[in-house]
């Protein structure tokens, strides 16, 4: 079987004092057909990383100014702009060994397989490593991680700092959706596999296709203190799922949940507000789910 060829994706933003620990451990890996793609929606330059790309011609592809901000995005201006047959996603501040995308890229062996979660483990806090790893529970609408495990299995989600995905069921289920760009963007990627599955390809957890994710605590995604803004993200992303992938019986229960969870939230915050975001997220997030996924054109000319 004539080796397949791998684009790492590393969406990224504010994050330069990682970035380029990240980028470099890429550029080491015991792989010969590869690319990196960083696709870099900064405020500022990251001169680092400029200099890096200036050092080792024909590796990586550095893309600024894209005239959006959103990880979703980023996802689908990655593989819409991959070279090569499979698309590795992985988080803008993480450590890796020279053996991820190997191990990532063994796994497109078995036709069958098409997205691919990889190990995770956390600089300063322990992750769930319980069986099983990548689990969905219908009746809550609530992903278990486990993605701390060592052992290979098959999932039903996968973790979004870590995978990888043929690009030719990407375009089947027209990419990561849009309109998951909402807040911390949850849940896009338990969207996306979730999609996939309904094609019935194999979600695989490969233990080995290893990462230490350092959790930086500003740029990124991070959603810290308007308390009623995350509650209204997360209840539209969740609704969305919820309403797209559940059977009816389960979403009653789901959506309970879900209100029950804007109750504590209300209730740790002393204040209706975030109960009444979680409403208002909730209907958004309903009518988000009866319509199909999203994606916009970004492919460019270099």
């Amino acid at each position: 079987m004539n080796e397949l060829g791998v684009s790492v994706v590393i969406p990224t933003l504010n994050r330069d004092e990682f970035l380029y620990d990240s980028i470099n451990d890429m550029l080491h890996q015991d792989f010969e057909k590869y690319e990196i793609l960083v696709v870099d929606q900064s405020d500022n330059i990251n001169e680092k990383v400029e200099e890096l790309v200036k050092n080792t011609p024909g590796k990586i592809r550095y893309f600024r100014n894209l005239g959006f901000k959103g990880l979703p995005q980023a996802r689908n201006f990655g593989w819409q702009n991959a070279k090569y047959e499979i698309i590795l996603y992985i988080d803008d501040d993480i450590r890796s060994n020279e053996f991820l995308i190997k191990n990532h890229a063994s796994c497109y062996e078995d036709p069958e397989v098409g997205l691919v979660g990889g190990g995770i483990d956390e600089q300063h806090r322990g992750l769930d490593a319980r069986e099983p790893s990548g689990s969905f529970h219908p009746w809550t609408c609530t992903p278990h991680r486990g993605f701390a495990s060592k052992h290979d299995q098959i999932v039903s989600h996968v973790p979004g700092g870590n995978f990888s995905v043929r690009k030719e069921v990407m375009e089947k289920v027209n990419g990561v959706d849009e309109v998951l760009n909402v807040g911390a963007a949850l849940y896009e990627e338990t969207d996306l596999s979730l999609r996939i599955k309904k094609l019935s390809y194999k979600i695989l957890f490969k233990a080995d296709a290893r990462l230490l994710h350092l959790a930086a605590d500003t740029g990124g995604c991070r959603v810290l203190s308007d308390i009623p803004g995350y509650m209204r993200g997360l209840a539209h992303n969740r609704s969305l799922v919820i309403t797209r992938h559940l059977k009816w019986y389960h979403r009653m229960t789901a959506f309970m949940r879900l209100v029950l969870l804007g109750v504590s939230y209300s209730r740790a915050d002393r204040s209706l507000n975030p109960l009444l975001a979680t409403i208002q997220g909730i209907k958004a997030g309903r009518k988000s789910g009866l319509e199909p996924a999203v994606c916009g054109n970004y492919r460019v000319k270099e």
